[in-house]
């Protein structure tokens, strides 16, 4: 009887037990997918670009949803903001799936037990994003409803970083497996603009495009016109959509118009730079962390009806040019 029960125990934890992380969907799997990533120390950009020998293995989880049919569809990877996944990354993929693209919403912060990364308490460097981003990307690639060539990336602040960050040339070479790149790079106000990195403008890859709030005091819209700007004068596919009076945070319905989170902290004001392999606050010559002058803590954020449903529009128009939809 005691061997029974043992046995019944062991099937059950087994059962209860998460699914092995896969290499390749070309069983045509979806749902919850989990993938093998990498960690790596430190916190955000220290240390930059570390090497991918100093990472350690992960295992990365995402959620994989394919529209009906047969034929080959088009993806998006939607990658998080700062408080990990918050329910606006589903609402993202339930209308881009309507549009017939299939999405892979990806979990950077559950497996590796990170619980937030907007107050500063807790720690992910931006290494181990990248990774994530890539190593979707070429599993995706895998998958025989998706069309390889036309995989793109949405990410939401934090996310908006590695949106953007996973154009640059030199972070695909390190990071990356191979030759695939992004099909296009859409940005929603993104928590990177602030941050002039060497050699910006090296990009491959799709277009890129940022949408933004214009009342957005936690990421102002100011510091993205210029980096646009900076990308359009290298003859660069870049653009900026803008949506008056509205905040961080505009496109999730489950917040209220306006609300102050005090512990927050509000880095875009800073006009941090790469300098010698790191990133530099200007004012002081060091390494820019938590503790730079120019970071304060507190911002808005808040549902904007009218610029959502502008951005939706928005996004719509840009995919079915780009992924060529009828």
């Amino acid at each position: 009887m005691k061997g029974a029960t043992l046995v019944l125990l062991t099937m059950l934890l087994a059962g209860c037990a998460s699914a092995p992380p896969l290499t390749t969907l070309a069983q045509g799997e979806s749902g919850t997918i989990s993938f093998q990533s990498l960690t790596f120390p430190g916190h955000l950009w220290t240390p930059f670009m570390p090497a991918p020998a100093d990472g350690s293995p992960a295992i990365v989880t995402g959620t994989l949803t394919i529209p009906p049919g047969t034929a080959p569809v088009p993806a998006i990877i939607l990658t998080h903001g700062c408080g990990g996944i918050v329910g606006k990354e589903t609402d993202w993929a339930t209308k881009l799936n309507r549009l017939g693209i299939a999405t892979f919403v990806v979990d950077s912060f559950g497996g590796r037990n990170v619980p937030e990364a907007c107050t500063g308490r807790y720690s992910v460097n931006i290494a181990s994003v990248l990774t994530d981003m890539y190593r979707a990307l070429n599993l995706l690639a895998t998958h025989p409803r998706v069309d390889s060539s036309r995989i793109a990336i949405l990410g939401l602040s934090f996310g908006g970083r590695t949106a953007l960050w996973v154009s640059q040339t030199r972070f695909q070479e390190r990071y990356g497996q191979g030759p695939l790149r992004f099909a296009a790079h859409l940005a929603f106000y993104p928590a990177s603009c602030y941050i002039r990195l060497a050699d910006e403008d090296q990009i491959s890859g799709g277009p890129i495009r940022i949408f933004h709030g214009a009342a957005d005091d936690r990421m102002p819209v100011g510091p993205c016109r210029e980096y646009i700007e900076r990308l359009r004068r290298a003859g660069k596919d870049a653009a900026l959509f803008e949506y008056a009076g509205a905040h961080h945070g505009f496109d999730d319905p489950r917040l209220p118009s306006s609300r102050r989170l005090p512990d927050v902290l509000t880095p875009g004001n800073c006009p941090f730079v790469e300098k010698d392999g790191n990133i530099v606050d200007p004012a002081t010559g060091r390494v820019a962390g938590n503790d730079s002058p120019c970071i304060s803590r507190g911002a808005s954020e808040g549902y904007n009806s009218e610029a959502h449903r502008k951005a939706v529009e928005d996004v719509e128009a840009f995919l079915k040019t780009v992924f060529r939809l009828k």
